[in-house]
């Protein structure tokens, strides 16, 4: 009988869905997990090199989380620049964003992420004024908390050479003033006007942010993720760094790079082929369909219900997206679309279908990010076309509290019963995946999954979750987080569920997560986590 180099025994070990329940162990060989089984079996797998870890009938093993859609420079960014989501209005936000600059006077640009609006005390939308007033010969761009708009100063609209000749980029706006010169506010697609010079960074500085999102994710118990590299016209990430890193044996979680949909698919698919490793490789298309409701951005199938002259809008025209579809689709190349609004849903599910109908199944595993909000009309219409519905469920709760959430004024009560899904499409069959759109909000998995089965803002309204009929278990949300997003980059034979032969990428948990509290889930902490059967963090 073959020795594993590790075991682990002896807890709740959560194989997978519909796995049986009662492993004892979970056995490893040179990266990959040899047998599970019951304790009898167990002792003819130790050897005297075996390393035994012992999860003392209270912890749980499990497989890596997944994380279906993350921003990963920007993730690694976020832990090492300044948050502004607690600060109260326009030129207290301003003022710490002074303080910090101070603190990094090496910096060229000063960047920062977080800060809404909706936050502040007047939900008045910011100008360059005081952030030229406190900072005002250093550029500053600072995200907002949904990543969709950008503040920032009169010198870094100098820098990037925007003023008031500057035309409208088409599906963005520059906010401008009475005499037409930009405001220091970018909505959508403008802020790639900028964006494309903060976010140039040296190959070392670029290092530095991804092993920043590594220490972290692999504290987390990520051992996968979709790193979402498109940013209005933006690639936040080089092939070549990462795939270095990947070969140098750097990475501690497995990328799953997008590349842009609307690129030139023939130069993407040489770097699929150049740029291709076991912990790294370009594996799925990227493109924006809308925006978010917040601004009246995300596309509706008919008008805002506290704005009825608009429906929203689209980033890109819908036949070009049409195009860019059936191309991807015809090459065999799975697609991503950011599509929050229900009327960008429907018109994401209406390219996948016309694509199947036209080239038929080419092994494609498309998916649909983020599906806020969708017509109950198109609910059953992922599974049909083996659409993966991408959620981040932490979103639903993106104020602390549910009073200042604005998507039951945006989208009407009738509509919001359709908000978020999740359950709803679950139910229909289709897949689910869960992620984090980190640095959108925080990439723990456990506070996403809280999330997924609460339903519940901060402040534990409303009552019951909101849309509870929505609320999912807490199998389904960790089929979710693991096997899911695994799928969707066509590797569930290797990864993702615990079964002998696969890779033994796997965690161990502080607690039993099908036997703890909601908020006891949500404090959940990782005490180890593995990778190819090696560890890799230890609490």
């Amino acid at each position: 009988m073959e020795k594993a180099d590790l075991l682990v025994c002896n807890g709740r070990i959560y194989a997978g869905k519909d796995l049986p329940e009662d492993n004892y162990f979970v056995a490893v060989k040179d990266g990959r997990i040899i047998k599970t089984g019951t304790k009898n079996e167990m002792d003819n797998m130790v050897g005297e090199d075996t390393t035994i870890v012992d999860l003392e009938g209270e912890k749980m093993l499990m497989p890596g989380f997944h994380d279906s859609h993350t921003h990963l420079i920007m993730a690694g960014m976020y832990q090492e620049c300044i948050n502004l989501d607690t600060y109260k209005s326009e030129e207290e936000t301003a003022k710490a964003v002074a303080e910090y600059a101070k603190t990094i006077p090496e910096e060229e640009w000063i960047i920062g992420f977080k800060w809404y609006h909706l936050y502040w005390e007047n939900k008045t939308l910011p100008t360059a004024k005081y952030l030229d007033k406190y900072i005002p010969d250093r550029p500053v761009f600072l995200l907002n908390a949904e990543a969709h708009g950008a503040w920032v100063n009169s010198e870094a609209l100098k820098r990037a050479g925007v003023d008031k000749n500057t035309p409208e980029v088409p599906f963005g706006e520059i906010m401008r003033d009475e005499e037409g010169n930009p405001s220091g506010f970018l909505y959508e697609a403008a802020q790639g006007l900028v964006a494309k010079y903060a976010f140039d960074m040296p190959e070392k500085r670029e290092k530095d942010y991804i092993r920043t999102y590594l220490e972290k994710a692999r504290s987390y118990g990520i051992t996968g993720a979709n790193d979402m590299l498109p940013f209005f016209g933006v690639n936040l990430g080089s092939y070549e760094t990462f795939y270095s890193m990947g070969e140098n044996g750097e990475l501690t979680t497995r990328i799953y790079a997008a590349a842009d949909l609307c690129g030139d698919l023939d130069s993407i698919e040489k770097a699929m082929k150049e740029y291709s490793s076991d912990k790294y490789g370009i594996y799925l298309l990227k493109q924006f369909v809308d925006g978010v409701a917040t601004t009246y951005t995300a596309l509706l199938v008919s008008p805002y219900s506290d704005n009825k002259s608009t429906c929203g809008s689209t980033l890109m025209e819908l036949e070009d997206l049409r195009k860019c579809i059936l191309d991807a689709h015809k090459r065999g190349l799975s697609v991503r679309l950011h599509a929050c609004g229900d009327g960008a849903v429907r018109a994401a599910l209406d390219g996948f279908e016309e694509a199947l109908e036209k080239y038929g199944d080419t092994g494609t595993r498309h998916a649909i990010e983020h599906n806020e909000v969708v017509h109950p009309n198109d609910l059953d219409r992922y599974e049909k076309l083996g659409v993966i519905a991408s959620y981040q469920p932490e979103h639903l709760a993106i104020t602390d509290d549910f009073e200042s959430n604005s998507y039951p004024l945006r989208l009407g009560e009738e509509r919001c019963k359709f908000a978020w899904p999740i359950k709803s499409i679950l139910d229909t069959g289709a897949n689910v995946s869960f992620g984090s759109d980190c640095p959108v909000v925080d990439n723990s998995p456990f506070l996403e999954i809280y999330r997924a089965i609460t339903r519940l803002h901060n402040d534990g309204l409303p009552k019951g979750g909101w849309n509870p009929k929505e609320k999912i278990s807490i199998a389904a949300a960790l089929h979710a987080y693991t096997y899911v997003p695994v799928y969707g980059v066509k590797r569930e034979n290797d990864l993702g569920t615990l079964e002998e032969g696969k890779i033994a990428d796997m965690i161990v948990i502080d607690r039993d997560l099908f036997r703890a509290s909601p908020q006891e889930i949500r404090d959940a902490k990782v005490l180890m986590t593995f990778l190819d059967g090696e560890l890799v963090y230890e609490a």
